[in-house]
């Protein structure tokens, strides 16, 4: 399924290459910046590496797209997302917390549209992407809050994250092509 996924991203003009050597200081699932996606699959299971394709394809939608909502959400997210992003910690209002839950949402319902495009998705894939959005989503303000991250504490968010009762529904709007994405924009996204 991971194959099929970056078949179909990658004919939306996603550029995928996978990297065996972690970032330093860090530990990444995946990352972009423009159009170019690179995973680091040297210690993650398939599954995180097709969450993190079709959600940060969603993320690079989004940018094509430029909705308000989305340049409000990179706004608040800037303060904090640069390569220190571990040194920059902030305590986030519940009105921004809502503002990060929206822009996250929407990338990953953009996701779950490209997968649906890829081919069937079961209650099985639909449920366990829901619960993996929701334990990336809560471990991103952690990490934002407070610098503490990596591999251990995203386990400790994924292994209390109950299965929802309900799937990412789908984007209703047409996917899009990526290509034309930037690579020297200065926006990386990662998925820790």
């Amino acid at each position: 399924m991971l194959d099929a996924l970056i078949t179909r991203v990658s004919a939306l003009g996603v550029v995928v290459e996978e990297n065996l050597v972690e970032p330093e200081g860090a530990r990444f699932v995946g990352t972009f910046t423009g159009n170019l996606l690179t995973l680091y699959p040297k210690y993650d299971s398939n599954f995180a590496l097709y969450f993190t394709v079709a959600h940060l394809y969603g993320h690079m939608v989004q940018l094509v797209r430029d909705s308000e909502r989305t340049k409000r959400a990179n706004a608040i997210l800037s303060i904090v997302l640069d390569p220190a992003v571990y040194k920059n910690k902030r305590v986030f209002t519940a009105a921004e917390v809502q503002m990060i839950y929206d822009h996250e949402l929407e990338a990953a319902a953009i996701g779950r549209t490209v997968m649906a495009d890829t081919g069937p998705v079961d209650n099985e894939l639909d449920m366990q992407y829901a619960r993996i959005f929701l334990a990336d989503f809560h471990y991103l303000i952690h990490v934002l809050e407070t610098g503490e991250g990596g591999p251990e504490a995203f386990a400790r968010f994924l292994r209390r994250e109950p299965r929802p009762w309900n799937p990412i529904p789908a984007d209703p709007l047409p996917l899009v092509g990526v290509g034309h994405l930037k690579r020297e924009a200065s926006t990386t996204v990662t998925v820790v």
